[in-house]
């Protein structure tokens, strides 16, 4: 859809002057007064008058997008300022792409500052995705705000501050960092852009037939519905907090959680997402399917996942990925049957998991989880899941020792067994 600044400004003017005179008249009780009967311009108001009307702008803007008014909502920002009018038309277009849910803004108003009609504050977006959040995402945005020339109230002017977001560690999601192109399946969300989208139907098809070959599998009350991004640059994946091991580059994909609250503590989380690193893209088939599934389970395990030591929700999502496989496809590292051969007497510790050694631990891991389904059966595997997930991090030695009878260095030894038996 393509909108003019000419088709914006009847809609700047009728919306946006007539509804902040009128919130200025409630608000004060009578008309403004500036000793000639007329309301002050933005320019001469300090920041507790400026609060309203940004207020009242942010409102016309999520109204606007909730109903898919592309004049409406462009009515709300600057125009004359060409290169962010030209970044507003594309966030339109992503986020009419998007099943939104819940979607507002809400300013802070003690981040509020400026004078002279040029204002910058801080706003919470609350964006949820229907079907695939449990609750909307609160991110954190720096939003610049102008007097509009046409009317009595304010305009946006920035809805980004980079070196802000940087200090604040805010992830930004892809659809306000530029073009994207959205694809659905069943259960699925896929975030393509415009380089990668012609993987899209592969990519879609992968995770669709992923999700039902993950959910015979894992226990879980998983909805089966999740999002993916499929990017052609890694500028999102390096992006993201905690990422493992540090390099994203050394990662072909990582699932992670959506916390409801961007720097909350409360420990809620909206979904889990994961991302597939542009390479991944154009991988083998099988090779793809394989690790979408794995991805998958840490997306099916949610938050009992993060509870995990690093082997076990790692060993279990490898496990699980390669069950919809014939044994002559499971393919392991050889850094792993080396580290086997040589003798295991220890499980991968936390600490350096995605270090240098890491093909071997992702082997050895799922090997340690094999040897448990091998010698106790498939449940086993889901009880010490349970049982390590409910206790403490400090006990959780003790917990697999109670559980399985068997301590992390048998069981790294009953790993080892197998993968030498296995690829000899």
């Amino acid at each position: 859809m393509s909108i003019t600044a000419a088709d914006a400004r009847p809609h700047r003017r009728a919306a946006l002057a007539g509804l902040c005179l009128a919130l200025a008249t409630a608000l004060t009780g009578c008309s403004a007064d500036d000793g000639s009967g007329r309301r002050p311009p933005p320019g001469r108001r300090g920041a507790d008058e400026v609060a309203p009307l940004i207020r009242q702008v942010l409102k016309q803007r999520a109204r606007s997008l909730r109903a898919g008014d592309a004049a409406a909502f462009l009515a709300t920002t600057a125009q004359e300022r060409p290169r962010f009018a030209a970044s507003q038309r594309v966030y339109f277009d992503n986020l009419m792409q998007l099943p939104l849910g819940e979607l507002t803004y809400r300013l802070d108003p003690s981040s509020l500052v400026g004078s002279d009609g040029e204002y910058a504050a801080v706003v919470q977006v609350h964006l949820q995705l229907e079907g695939y959040d449990e609750v909307p995402v609160v991110r954190l945005a720096r939003f610049r705000f102008t007097r509009d020339p046409d009317g009595d109230g304010m305009l946006v002017a920035g809805d980004r501050d980079p070196a802000w977001e940087r200090r604040n560690e805010v992830t930004v999601p892809p659809w306000a960092r530029g073009p994207i192109t959205v694809r659905t399946g069943t259960g699925v969300l896929g975030i393509f852009d415009a380089a990668s989208a012609v993987r899209a139907e592969d990519v879609v098809g992968a995770v669709e037939e992923g999700i039902g070959q993950v959910r015979q599998v894992v226990p879980s009350d998983w909805s089966g519905n999740v999002v993916v991004y499929a990017l052609s640059e890694t500028e999102m994946l390096e992006a993201l907090d905690d990422l493992p091991g540090g390099d994203p580059d050394a990662l072909d994909a990582v699932a992670f959680p959506v916390p409801a609250r961007q720097g909350g503590d409360d420990g809620v989380v909206a979904s889990t997402r994961f991302l597939l690193h542009p390479r991944m893209l154009d991988s083998d088939p099988r090779r793809l399917a394989r690790l979408i599934r794995h991805e998958l389970t840490h997306v099916a395990l949610g938050s009992r996942d993060d509870d995990l030591p690093t082997w076990l929700s790692e060993g279990i999502a490898e496990w699980v990925s390669v069950q919809a496989l014939p044994e002559q496809q499971r393919l392991i590292s050889q850094e792993a049957i080396d580290d086997a051969r040589a003798g295991l007497d220890e499980l991968p510790a936390d600490i350096d998991f995605n270090g240098e050694d890491q093909a071997a631990h992702y082997g050895i891991s799922w090997w340690a989880c094999e040897a448990i389904v091998d010698i106790y059966g498939e449940e086993m595997l889901w009880r010490l899941l349970d049982e390590i997930a409910a206790g403490s991090p400090a006990d959780q030695a003790d917990v697999l020792q109670q559980t399985l009878q068997l301590t992390s260095d048998q069981l790294a030894r009953e790993a080892a067994k197998r993968i030498v038996a296995t690829y000899g």
